[in-house]
């Protein structure tokens, strides 16, 4: 029998609060589908994973005589298989190594740079990896006539054509018992899945290696789908990743979530759910996002993205977005409901420019967007169109080859990983990066964290400044303070993304207030502050005077700012006011804007709950914080007067 071992190494996460890790899935579809072959069963011998970040030398001593290994390669552990692989060869020099996944480029690249390397999968791998086993059991093997390889031949390098995958029944990884060593091994580990119900996608989205293929849908058996969410909840799978690209385009998906929603009412798993929703099928949409916010298994509510709002950028990379005023529609309807949306936006796509970024992420606050907006930095995926020679010399895409940012998890020291950051285009200069990614911090931490957001808000509204030029203002102060509690996090930010420039190693935001944990850029600005806000406020007086806001009204915003955010240890106040100021921001939050009223008014903080610690604090609401946990549960007003 010959050997066979399989790598997907996921990096753990989780810090000192508790140890998890993605099951293998990708790799377990190869082996699940291989093994049902009976000539592979009888001549390859399945050994085990590797499916977290074990140390190499340890990894290549465990290996018994292995005769193939293959890689799942991913942006977050390409250079641990590349470390692993050629070591593996060096040890085992007629050991057959193959690379496959989404981070093996479409060609025969990877084989050239990396002798050690025997054979390259693209695409979808079920069929070439079963096809390659045997073939390789033959005396004198042709490999040419298996369809997405790469491999050396004679007369040098060979890629085969490559195809779709029209079959979609393999034989699930969960329901074959791929994973039940995993499970026996590791009982202490929290072991997150992947649900995967459709495979394909039919647009091409320049930045998606989905893509690449624009392929046609196809739906797996629905048999297997429930099979696989009953899995996972008498497994204690505490996180499902969703990894179909437009989840809720079918009829069928209402009864997945159903099922997922009554497995988990018997179980109690799987605690969460986060996948990736169809743009086409709102009311479908609707309805799945409301069973599953009304189940509490959704983490970040449902998503209204755009990518972007610079038409000539929407048009350069093949994407329509829904109008402004049907992004005003779907919030009020979401709301309606109780179900919680958030947006998303890409930074560094082609013809976006300083101006346009800021301007898109003020459009989406103007129309109603106030809880959570994420900006992503774009990684130049290598099978995207955006990836493509041509496509980067016509729009002047430049990158940076930054250390993979992994935040909240801890990594080994052994080897890092990094990923391709567009840093420049021809309308987006290096420094204009980073400027915009300074804006976006600076936005999450101070609107979406609530830090300023309602002086933003009133800002708007009454004064008529646009929500990207008071942003824009506030930065421009903190970098000319000389004060450390409002320049500091301003200055930290610039050293970090400068860092991603010189591809130095990034340093990410820690603070002994918060304990042994680092944070994401985005929070850094509240992180920095929330725990000393009298002393920023108090800093940032002046900059808000010289806006044209009235002293006694400023001061009266600056209480409001206390009682709506969260803080440790205060969980019982009150505070009087002139301004009925909740119900002005509620309703201008909601859409329906109307003057301050002078209305006096007591405003009564009572939470059930409060944390106790500023590491604790740190970790339930700026870590978990997207579903509005920076912000106190617990208000009601008092009318007191006229």
């Amino acid at each position: 029998m010959k050997n066979v071992y399989m790598v997907q190494a996921s990096t753990t996460y989780g810090g000192d609060i508790f140890k998890a890790a993605y099951l293998p899935y990708a790799a377990g579809l190869l082996v699940a589908s291989a093994w049902e072959d009976e000539k592979v069963r009888e001549a390859y011998a399945f050994k085990r994973f590797v499916f977290t970040r074990e140390v190499t030398d340890e990894a290549v001593a465990s290996f018994e005589t292995p005769a193939v290994i293959g890689f799942s390669n991913y942006i977050w552990n390409t250079r641990y298989n590349l470390a692993l692989a050629r070591k593996t060869k060096e040890r085992f020099p007629d050991c057959v190594i193959i690379f496959g996944g989404h981070n093996v480029p479409p060609d025969d690249s990877f084989l050239r740079q990396y002798p050690f390397i025997d054979f390259l999968i693209h695409a979808e791998g079920e069929d070439a990896f079963r096809s390659l086993l045997l073939e390789l059991l033959k005396d004198d093997p042709d490999f040419r006539g298996i369809n997405n390889l790469s491999f050396r031949s004679g007369d040098g390098f060979v890629t085969t054509q490559q195809v779709v995958q029209e079959r979609v029944d393999y034989p699930s990884p969960y329901l074959t018992g791929v994973f039940d060593s995993i499970l026996e091994e590791h009982p202490d580990m929290q072991l997150d899945a992947i649900l995967e119900t459709s495979r394909g996608c039919p647009r091409r989205c320049a930045y998606c290696d989905w893509g690449c293929t624009a392929s046609k849908v196809r739906l797996f058996p629905m048999e297997r789908v429930l099979a696989e969410i009953d899995w996972f909840a008498e497994h204690k799978v505490a996180f499902l990743w969703g990894a179909d690209a437009n989840f809720g385009a079918y009829e069928r998906d209402e009864e997945i979530t159903r099922h997922l929603i009554e497995v988990r009412e018997k179980y109690g798993y799987p605690e969460r759910l986060r996948t990736n929703y169809a743009k086409n099928n709102p009311d479908r949409v609707f309805r799945i996002n409301r069973m599953l916010e009304k189940d509490g298994i959704t983490k970040e509510g449902a998503t209204l993205s755009f990518q972007s709002l610079n038409p000539e950028t929407l048009k350069a990379i093949g994407r329509k977005n829904m109008t402004l005023d049907q992004l005003r529609e779907q919030i009020a309807l979401y709301r309606s409901a109780g179900v919680s949306t958030y947006s998303e936006l890409i930074l560094g796509l082609p013809l976006e420019t300083y101006e346009s970024f800021c301007r898109g992420l003020g459009l989406l606050l103007e129309n109603g967007q106030h809880r959570f907006i994420s900006v992503y930095n774009c990684e130049l995926l290598p099978n995207s169109p955006m990836a493509q020679p041509e496509y980067m010399k016509k729009y002047g895409i430049r990158t940076a080859n930054v250390i993979f940012l992994t935040a909240h998890s801890k990594t080994d020291s052994e080897i890092t990983e990094r990923s391709n950051y567009v840093v420049a285009t021809n309308t987006m200069s290096e420094e204009q990066w980073v400027d915009a990614n300074i804006f976006a911090c600076f936005e999450k931490s101070m609107h979406h964290n609530g830090m300023l957001r309602s002086l933003a808000i009133y800002a708007f509204y009454e004064k008529h400044i646009r929500y990207e030029d008071f942003y824009n203002v506030v930065i421009d102060f903190a970098k000319h303070s000389r004060e450390h509690v409002v320049n500091n996090g301003y200055e930290v930010l610039l050293r970090f993304y400068n860092t991603v420039l010189r591809e130095e190693p990034m340093i990410l935001y820690t603070n002994d207030v918060y304990g042994n944990i680092s944070w994401e850029p985005n929070a850094t600005p509240f992180m920095d502050v929330i725990y000393r806000l009298d002393e920023y406020y108090a800093a940032m007086r002046p900059l808000f005077l010289s806006m044209g806001i009235e002293e006694d009204v400023l001061d009266e915003l600056y209480g409001y700012q206390r009682c709506i955010l969260k803080r440790p240890l205060k969980n019982h106040f009150s505070r009087e006011f002139s301004y009925d100021w909740h119900r002005y921001f509620t309703d201008a939050i909601e859409g329906n804007y109307a003057p301050p009223q002078k209305k006096a008014n007591r405003i009564r903080v009572d939470n059930e709950k409060t944390t106790e610690s500023w590491p604790e604090y740190a970790r339930d609401a700026a870590w978990f914080g997207k579903d509005g946990r920076m912000f106190n549960p617990g208000i009601t007003v008092e009318y007191t007067g006229g």
